[in-house]
């Protein structure tokens, strides 16, 4: 499994038990995720990057937005269509987005970015799609947990490598590169973005408990764009 198209075209194989077992376990992720977010997006244009089986748009939808969504896998989004047909839908990658600069009032992704081994390249193509005074946020897998998911002795945390990300008790492993937060908060980021909110969270039983410590296993940023 080798570069974007083998690490996010995974999901291709597993998009079934993944949904299923999102709605099971992926409940605190969500109310965090949402309660950052808001729910004023009355005529707003909202771009999901790693829309996923489409529930989201279709929540951005009913609250009033025209919604837009892009997702690796094939398999995604033709769950994506079912559920949210009148969004506009592509199946591309985040590290080249097909939209013009400043389209969007509001760019979302949840559990996406860090399948990227170029996150700043991601965070880059979000800043030109979105308008001035647009809103980003996002949620992503902690850098913290995919050191510890390194489980190896002489482990490098500034060392970017594959790691097994075990989800949902060990229902569904993915593989995905490492990152730290430098990558995601770096000083380009901070010069076009006001932050308004950061926040750290654990996930347990979702996010594997690795020799019982306790750490925080995903994060959310939301950023206003100057």
């Amino acid at each position: 499994m080798k570069g974007k198209q083998g690490i996010q075209g995974q999901y291709d194989a597993f998009a079934s038990k993944y949904v299923e077992e999102n709605h099971r376990y992926n409940t605190k992720s969500d109310e965090c995720f949402f309660r950052v977010l808001g729910k004023d997006f009355k005529d707003l244009k909202i771009l999901d990057i790693g829309c996923g089986n489409g529930e989201d748009l279709k929540r951005y939808h009913d609250l009033g937005a025209i919604v837009l969504g892009l997702d690796a896998s094939l398999e995604m989004i033709k769950m994506a269509e079912a559920n949210a047909p009148y969004a506009e839908l592509t199946q591309g990658f985040m590290e080249n987005l097909p939209y013009d600069n400043s389209t969007f009032d509001l760019v979302v992704s949840k559990y996406v970015l860090q399948t990227s081994t170029d996150v700043p390249k991601v965070i880059s193509e979000m800043t030109r799609v979105l308008k001035r005074g647009g809103m980003l946020q996002y949620l992503a897998v902690h850098p913290l947990r995919q050191f510890l998911e390194k489980k190896k002795d002489g482990k490098d945390y500034f060392l970017q490598e594959i790691v097994h990300s075990v989800f949902f008790e060990g229902k569904v492993t993915a593989l995905e590169p490492s990152h730290t937060f430098n990558e995601y908060l770096n000083p380009k980021f901070l010069r076009y973005f006001e932050m308004l909110n950061f926040e750290e969270h654990d996930h347990f039983p979702d996010s594997e408990r690795i020799n019982g410590d306790n750490y925080p296993c995903f994060f959310i940023v939301k950023a206003k764009k100057k």
